[in-house]
C-alpha cells in the first residue's frame, strides 16, 4: 500500500494521518522506485514524527536510509566520496537497520554495510522521462 505514488501524495500532504514508521516506509519505496525527491520529503515528514515521538533509533536509521538516498540520486558519475564515508561510518554506529529491498525487514547493518553502494538503481535518473507521476511531489507538497 505504501508503494504508489498516490500514497505518497496523501502521505506528503496529510502527514498526521500516517505514523513515522509508515512515512519512513514509504519513503523506502519511493527510494526503491528511484523517486529520490519524493523520497526526500517522506523522510522529512517521517523523522518530524520520530522526533516528537522521541524514537531516537528509528531516527538514527532513518537518517541512514536518506544519506544512501542522496548518494544514490546523485549517481555514480557524481557520487560524494565524503557521503559515502558519513554513510559507513553511521552504519557501523548501528545494530540493525531496515533492508533497501520490500518489505524492508530489519537487517544487521552490517549487511547493509557490505551491499548499499552495489545496490541497482532505476533504470533511468529521470523519473519524469520516465512517466512517473511522483517525480512532482515535494513541489506538490
Amino acid at each position: 500500500m505504501l508503494d504508489t505514488p498516490f500514497v505518497w501524495l496523501l502521505a506528503l500532504r496529510l502527514p498526521t494521518l500516517f505514523s513515522g514508521r509508515a512515512l519512513h516506509r514509504a519513503a523506502l519505496h519511493a527510494v526503491a522506485a528511484g523517486v529520490y525527491p519524493a523520497a526526500e520529503a517522506l523522510f522529512e515528514r517521517a523523522a518530524e514524527h520520530y522526533r516528537m515521538d522521541l524514537e531516537v533509533e528509528r531516527l538514527a536509521r532513518l537518517r541512514v536510509h536518506q544519506l544512501i538516498a542522496r548518494v544514490r540520486a546523485a549517481g555514480d558519475a557524481d557520487r560524494d566520496t565524503a557521503l559515502c564515508l558519513e554513510v559507513e561510518q553511521r552504519l557501523t554506529r548501528l545494530g540493525t537497520i531496515e533492508s533497501l529491498e520490500a518489505p524492508f525487514d530489519l537487517v544487521p547493518a552490517s549487511r547493509l554495510l557490505a551491499s548499499w553502494a552495489r545496490a541497482p538503481r532505476p533504470e533511468s535518473d529521470d523519473a519524469e522521462a520516465r512517466g512517473d507521476p511522483a517525480a512532482t511531489l515535494p513541489d506538490a507538497a
